[in-house]
């Protein structure tokens, strides 16, 4: 099985940001890290989005300029 989970790095300890499923207690694993990548600008932004992320953004996008679409 291969999972891909955030983390913090705090007193010397890995601690996941949320509930991981599908490992038992003391369980030895391998861990691989890469750090978050730097979101700069809009396209840096994109590129690190999820689809889920990228959906929602693309709704609210939507949304907002049907508000303002009669106003052109």
């Amino acid at each position: 099985m291969t999972i891909a989970i955030e983390v913090v790095y705090e007193d010397n300890v890995f601690k996941p940001l949320g509930h991981v499923e599908g490992l038992n207690e003391h369980e030895r694993l391998v861990a691989v890290f890469s750090q978050l990548p730097v979101k700069k600008d809009l396209r840096d932004v994109a590129r690190t989005m999820t689809h889920d992320e990228a959906t929602a953004m693309q709704k609210l996008i939507d949304e907002e300029f049907e508000k303002i679409e009669g106003e052109w």
